[in-house]
């Protein structure tokens, strides 16, 4: 009976450390979406000079909050600091790709079927 309620309560842990990393993970990603959002106006470099200071917020509260030391510690700066410079990044790399894309107007209708076509 031990034995039953000692991997019940390391299955009960697990779930709950993985719940509450999906849960730094995901405020981490929002913080690096927003970050990007909200620096649309400033030059590129600034962006990400700015986007690579906000990223070590997740990380240094994640580490003073929970008092993390030793082995740890570098996993848990580096986990929320990743997941906020990948979605900063993806979304000034969208950005930019939206930028360099043609402008090309689409037809009012079909070329194929002009009437012009027969002369």
């Amino acid at each position: 009976m031990g034995l039953v309620l000692l991997l019940i309560g390391a299955v009960v842990v697990l779930a709950v450390a993985l719940v509450g990393l999906a849960v730094v993970l995901t405020a981490s990603a929002a913080l690096g979406l927003a970050t990007a959002a909200a620096s649309r106006k400033l030059p590129l470099r600034v962006r990400i000079a700015l986007l690579l200071v906000v990223a070590a917020a997740p990380g240094a509260a994640l580490v003073v909050a929970l008092d993390i030391g030793g082995a740890w510690q570098s996993a848990a700066w580096a986990l929320p600091f990743l997941a906020t410079v990948a979605s900063g990044g993806a979304l000034l790399a969208f950005e930019a790709h939206r930028r360099r894309a043609p402008r090309i107007p689409t037809p009012a209708w079909p070329v194929r079927n002009s009437p012009a076509a027969g002369l």
